[in-house]
């Protein structure tokens, strides 16, 4: 699991990632690594980790003494096949300044090119096959897959991005398969003498109303679901048009979100948080509480109303055009505008 998981939603907001993490379970992932999960402080992030399965994080080191953290494992090794692979975890480098920092003051974060060196030579070891469980954004890992060599596999997350066919850098593929659970990767690696000599790669999409849920897990959401359930399916009004996030630089849901501040906070500007979570809404379809939540849930948000200067509001536009279009990836922050 590529991380975003315990986050963005009604039931998540108000179990403190419970809900997740008790559906997670019955799906038992092997890994996971991290970014948004963090907004739930760290002491609650510790509290979760503690009796779950591989919470791994190679670049989590401890702030004060710039040492990596005990708190989350480097790597794991498994066995598939015959064949032993280190899954290498890496969570979202710039995690205290994309989120507010005080909700885990005792943890920095980083890309860590050297320090990946490290590991993946650590892992070399005693592995014939290393994977890098990424949250650095496709990007970012793009730049680090040509600077780190030893990776066979990066299973690339935080940017969102679904790609068709894997990317190659050198000996490294690249593997991107979207989010919000539209996608399913099948990854088959050809490995002999501790080096990985093909492979074959299908995108899988997912299509909810031709697949038959498994009556288990199906089960286990609506309990989940269920204390909370009367709050959720409330209806606040509904759209003409199709409400989405994804564009670099906005979407409608965006849109809705500023216009509403704009007319409930008499201000000329609203801006919001470049963020592309969310899953989309057709046109026709009512607009629930829940759908509300499902684009704003976060544990720290608020509406502020300041004065600003029309040259703030450009240095402003300008930074976080940077954050997303500079021509060094290790620069890009990941966010939309």
């Amino acid at each position: 699991d590529g991380g975003d998981t315990w986050h963005g939603s009604y039931t998540c907001y108000h179990t403190e990632g419970q809900d997740m993490v008790n559906v997670m379970n019955a799906l038992k992932p092997d890994a996971m690594t991290f970014h948004w999960e963090f907004t739930l402080g760290s002491e609650r992030v510790r509290e979760i980790v503690g009796d779950l399965f591989a919470a791994l994080g190679a670049n989590i080191f401890d702030a004060e003494w710039d040492e990596p953290s005990e708190d989350f494992a480097p790597y794991q090794f498994f066995e598939r096949g015959g064949v032993k692979i280190a899954v290498i975890g890496q969570a979202f480098p710039y995690m205290p300044i994309a989120n507010p920092g005080w909700m885990f003051p005792e943890y920095s974060f980083g890309i860590r090119t050297e320090r990946m060196q490290q590991v993946v030579d650590e892992v070399k070891m005693g592995a014939e096959l290393v994977v890098l469980l990424s949250h650095n954004g496709f990007d970012v890992d793009k730049k680090m897959a040509g600077l780190v060599s030893g990776i066979d596999v990066i299973l690339t997350g935080h940017t969102h991005d679904a790609l068709p066919e894997p990317v190659l850098v050198g000996e490294t593929i690249l593997i991107a398969s979207g989010s919000n659970g539209k996608f399913v990767s099948r990854v088959n690696l050809d490995v002999r003498d501790g080096r990985m000599m093909g492979f074959r790669h299908k995108l899988i999409p997912i299509f909810s109303d031709v697949i038959e849920p498994d009556k288990e897990v199906a089960a286990l959401i609506d309990e989940q679901r269920a204390p909370y359930e009367a709050d959720m399916s409330e209806v606040i009004g509904q759209t003409d048009s199709l409400l989405y996030r994804r564009g670099n630089f906005n979407g409608t849901w965006d849109d809705l979100i500023c216009d509403a501040l704009i007319s409930e906070r008499e201000a000329d500007i609203a801006m919001s948080p470049g963020v592309r979570w969310g899953p989309s809404l057709l046109p026709g379809d009512d607009i629930t509480r829940e759908d509300i939540w499902n684009a704003t849930s976060m544990t720290y948000g608020k509406a502020y109303r300041s004065e600003m200067t029309g040259e703030f509001i450009r240095t402003i536009m300008e930074d976080v055009a940077d954050n997303i279009f500079n021509p060094d990836p290790y620069y890009q922050r990941g966010g939309d505008m």
